[in-house]
Order: structure tokens, then C-alpha cells, then sequence
């Protein structure tokens, strides 16, 4: 089994004490995030967990963790988001300097293949256009350059409110990778509700990429193709991260978060490949259990798709 903590908040960055008691007790009863009365109880015993993904925008709590965690028998790899985003996006984060010397002091204690950065999302409008976002993502790479062996790449979507907020923290004619509109087209096209949390479901998207697929919005096409060979220059690889658009021609390989290839490259262990039938159809992890409660992160990321 492999546990995700967390895509639905930063549990490293508020709560890792919390969850470092909740691995020695060896158990936790996961809230349904769409009925409160029920919980799903997920043994955390290092024997029952073959993979621990650890999702974050500060790696800092992480740091004097990483040996205990690995004493304890667990293994993991860390996915580090560092955007460099103004601080009304994202009000609750670290700022970049801090977020890249804790990324730095991780990467030194468990190895660039376990310390994967994510640029995501990539939100243009008109105060970060394209060519912010180049330099931006220049000035980054240059600082992670062999601190990562990978960098996630992902559009912003338009979730319920994100426009309002996105707006709220100062941006304007916001460009977004796929829309609400668009959700509500395909749904009643194929006579299914949305997401109850608000998740988007472009147009376009079919089941993973059995079919070629129009490529995003402009101005991302050109965008993302300069972010891809800033990544290569400084000896990264960008992947996609659940995009329904296949972006290889751009230079961005198609991507899986929790990645039971990498899981094999870098422990040895087998993990269920299969597509994890819990999230969007375009994203390709493998399954896991997510340990989070969507709505309280302390974050408030005015893009965040798990805010309530």
C-alpha cells in the first residue's frame, strides 16, 4: 500500500509532529471527505506501508524527520512545491529563498532522485506572463540544479471560486488550463455530476491519452516548451502532472506523482501500477490512500483546489 500525505493539505509543512505519532501508533482512521460520520481505519505499520509520498511547500519539517523516518522502516520520496508566486497567492507558504535552502538540506540528507520540485500550477495572466514565468522558473532551476533529478509541471484549473480568488490576490485575465464551463459541458454531455469539491474535467480529456489531444490554451504551449528546456539545461526532467493534453511534443513527458516506477527504481519494491481510479482520468498514479482532510489547511493557496 502506499500512502499519500497529502494532496488535500501540507501535512509536512503543519502537522508533521501529527503525523509522525500517527506512523508510530501504526493506524489512522481517515475521514470520508464527503460524509464525516464515516472513516476508513489505514494501517501505517512500516510492514503494511510499501511507499510514503510526502507532499509539500516547505520542506523544513522534513529535514531532522528524514533519518527517524527511515530508521522506522519507511520509505519515501518528497514532492516540494516552490513557485516563487507574490505572497497573496499563496499567504501561507514559505517564501522561495527559505523554501529552497530547506529543499537544498533534504535533497543533501536523502538524494536529488528523492526530492522531486514541482512548479505547479503554472498560472498566466497579466501580471505573470509568459515571459515572467520564464525567468521566474530560470532563477529556480538554477538554484535546485542538482538538488533534482525532476520538476512537475501542471496548468491551473478552475475549480469553484478559483477565478474569485485568483482575483482577489491581484490577477486578472487569468488563462486556465481548462475551465469550469468546459466541466459542466462534458458532464451533462455524458449525463454525470461534477466533482463535489468542485474538480475540473476538461472537454477534451479522455481516458488517459487513448487519443491524440488538442494542445492548451496560448499562451501555455510555447510557454511550457521554454520551461522544458530551461529543465533540461539544468539536467532535469519535466513531466505533466494529470494533464488531459499530451504535451511530448513540448518536451513534457506524461507524469505520475505517485510513481510505482520510481518507487521500483529507488527501493526495489513492487507497488500496484494500475491507475488509481480515485482521481481525474487524466492522472496516471498509481493507487494510494490519502491520509488528509480537505478544508483546513493553514496555506489558503487562493489556486488550491482542496479549500473550502
Amino acid at each position: 500500500m502506499i500512502v499519500s500525505a497529502s494532496r488535500r493539505e501540507d501535512v509536512p509543512a503543519f502537522r508533521m509532529d501529527w503525523l509522525m505519532d500517527r506512523l508510530r501508533s501504526g493506524w489512522y482512521d481517515v475521514p470520508n471527505p464527503f460524509d464525516a460520520r464515516r472513516a476508513r481505519r489505514v494501517a501505517l505499520d512500516p510492514a503494511s506501508v510499501d511507499l510514503l509520498v510526502l507532499w509539500t511547500r516547505n520542506p523544513s519539517p522534513i529535514v531532522p524527520r528524514a533519518r527517524e523516518l527511515e530508521s522506522m522502516g519507511y520509505r519515501f520520496y518528497v514532492h516540494a512545491t516552490i513557485t516563487g508566486y507574490p505572497p497573496p497567492l499563496e499567504p501561507g507558504t514559505l517564501r522561495d529563498a527559505d523554501a529552497v535552502a530547506a529543499f537544498s538540506a533534504l535533497s543533501g540528507l536523502v538524494g536529488p532522485d528523492r526530492v522531486l520540485w514541482r512548479y505547479d500550477p503554472v498560472i498566466v495572466s497579466r501580471e505573470l506572463d509568459a515571459d515572467w514565468h520564464a525567468q521566474n522558473f530560470e532563477r529556480l532551476a538554477s538554484l535546485l540544479e542538482g538538488r533534482t533529478r525532476r520538476v512537475t509541471l501542471s496548468l491551473v484549473d478552475e475549480y469553484a471560486r478559483t477565478r474569485a480568488r485568483l482575483e482577489a490576490a491581484g490577477l486578472s485575465d487569468v488563462v486556465f488550463g481548462s475551465s469550469r464551463v468546459e466541466a459542466a459541458r462534458r458532464a451533462a454531455a455524458e449525463g454525470t455530476a461534477p466533482d463535489a469539491i468542485g474538480a475540473p474535467a476538461p472537454a477534451t480529456q479522455g481516458e488517459l491519452f487513448d487519443a491524440p489531444r488538442a494542445l492548451p490554451p496560448e499562451p501555455y504551449p510555447g510557454l511550457i516548451a521554454r520551461l522544458a528546456a530551461i529543465a533540461r539545461e539544468r539536467g532535469m526532467e519535466a513531466v505533466s502532472c494529470a494533464e488531459p493534453y499530451d504535451l511530448s511534443s513540448l518536451g513534457v513527458a506524461r507524469g505520475a506523482c505517485v510513481d510505482a516506477a520510481l518507487a521500483r527504481k529507488l527501493f526495489g519494491v513492487e507497488v500496484e501500477a494500475a491507475k488509481d481510479r480515485g482521481q481525474r482520468k487524466a492522472c496516471a498514479c498509481a493507487p494510494s490512500v490519502d491520509i488528509g482532510a480537505y478544508g483546513r489547511c493553514p496555506a489558503r493557496c487562493a489556486y488550491c483546489y482542496a479549500r473550502r
